[in-house]
């Protein structure tokens, strides 16, 4: 693994408290991630423990974009959508287990609010790419749409497509049914979120983790029209027309009896979660990240973590005739709750959260991507391999086998980024107009920013 060399300054949001970290790079970006920035001087004393510092000279815009944090907190996202995917939320193991009735309540509503860590990767997405592309905007007056198309293509479609050429082979070993060309289809043309949103989930489940990366391509392919030529005001404008836009789809489909999965597949629907991070990217373009202070910023991450249990108990999204209060209430609450989490990481390295630093964890971070991409996988194959010895009277008995298929997911995911992933992320470089990523580093070894677990960002 690469060694990652941080450039000592007061405050990125690498983990460092205040600002983006902008280091500075004479050589290529590594392979996957959207960094952090580091100031080139301190903060003034006046500056309070909540204040953002003052907008930094153009010339900081030609240095290295990096938040090492937001590395880091993907790979915290995976394992909640991981924990939310394989955990018990039924109440018949923890009663086999003699667990307090009120407490495996908790523990259940707990699980479920994992739900919104997905929120959280979109408000990366919206504010990753939004950045870059003011930031490219700013440094040579216009936004290259074929090389940022190109740039998307290539740190994208390798795993995407490759996940769907196995999810289309693997019944030709395990006998299981083929995949409906029309599912293959819909995924082929990044329209997967749809398919589900229809109530038809693929027969290859390894397909599921997909959905969300459709969606993002479809943010990715309009999006960049508008920041092309927009003012700052039609920038934001446009931003809160989306929330608007959410809250109408929302409540259209309501009156049309729509189910739960319909609108939590739904394009629409969601869209809220990236006009957040549009929002936020907008707040803190050509500024440092806000300095919170460690206190302030437990509070926040406990206050999104609470916003996401209490849609997780009250809101029942995922009913089949959920209530208009619930839905209205839930979706936006779901957002402001992933915001309150981003913003507690975002600046914490310079406040004693260094340890987002960490090269390992930013590693971790980088191949998120793969490690959600295939833990469908992952799990499948490990069920495969424990087959014989399932005993599904007892859930208890499967964490063996989850675990397993856990450590399968971290294999796939970093052979992938090795093998499949890294030729095409060092012939992205060829095509940025932003400096970004990690630097001082081995750019074979490492990888390039991505705004969320789901779709790295620039």
């Amino acid at each position: 693994m690469a060694r990652l060399e941080v450039v000592s300054a007061p405050g990125p949001i690498a983990m460092t408290s205040d600002s983006a970290r902008v280091v500075s790079d004479q050589q290529g970006a590594p392979v996957w991630g959207e960094p952090s920035a580091v100031l080139e001087s301190p903060p003034t004393a006046k500056a309070g423990p909540a204040d953002i510092s003052k907008t930094p000279p153009l010339a900081k815009l030609q240095q290295r974009f990096y938040y090492p944090e937001l590395d880091s907190i993907r790979f915290f996202l995976f394992l909640c959508v991981w924990g939310r995917h394989v955990l018990p939320m039924d109440l018949a193991p923890y009663s086999a287990h003699h667990v307090p009735m009120l407490l495996a309540k908790a523990i259940t509503n707990m699980i479920n609010a994992l739900m919104g860590s997905l929120d959280v990767f979109f408000i990366i997405s919206g504010f990753l790419i939004t950045q870059l592309l003011l930031r490219e905007r700013d440094l040579n007056g216009r936004v290259d749409l074929k090389a940022f198309y190109v740039r998307r293509a290539l740190r994208i479609w390798p795993v995407y497509f490759f996940v769907i050429g196995l999810a289309i082979l693997l019944p030709v070993f395990d006998g299981s049914p083929a995949v409906p060309w029309t599912y293959v289809l819909s995924y082929l043309f990044f329209a997967g979120n749809w398919v589900l949103a229809l109530g038809h989930w693929p027969q290859a489940v390894i397909l599921g983790p997909l959905w969300s990366v459709s969606f993002e391509e479809q943010f990715y392919l309009l999006w960049p029209l508008v920041v092309r030529r927009a003012s700052r005001k039609i920038i934001c404008g446009t931003a809160i027309g989306l929330l608007g836009v959410a809250a109408l789809a929302r409540l259209i489909l309501l009156f049309e009896h729509a189910t739960g999965q319909f609108m939590w597949f739904n394009s629409f629907v969601r869209v809220d979660s990236i006009a957040c991070g549009i929002l936020l990217a907008l707040t803190f373009h050509r500024r440092e990240p806000p300095r919170l202070g460690m206190p302030k910023r437990l509070a926040l991450l406990l206050l999104g973590g609470s916003a996401w249990v209490v849609v997780s108990k009250f809101c029942g999204l995922f009913h089949a005739g959920p209530m208009v209060p619930s839905v209205m209430i839930g979706y936006p609450l779901m957002s402001l709750g992933g915001v309150a989490i981003f913003l507690s990481f975002f600046g914490a390295a310079g406040e004693g959260a260094s340890f987002l630093e960490n090269s390992g964890l930013i590693y971790l971070g980088n191949i998120a991507y793969g490690l959600y991409a295939y833990h469908l996988l992952g799990r499948q194959l490990s069920e495969y391999a424990f087959a014989v010895y399932h005993n599904h009277a007892h859930n208890y008995s499967r964490a063996l086998p989850e675990l397993c298929g856990l450590a399968l997911t971290f294999l796939l995911a970093a052979a992938s980024f090795k093998w499949l992933e890294a030729p095409f992320l060092r012939l992205k470089r060829r095509f940025k107009h932003v400096p970004s990523g990690v630097s001082k580093v081995n750019p074979k070894e490492t990888s390039e920013i991505v705004p969320s677990i789901l779709v790295p960002a620039d």
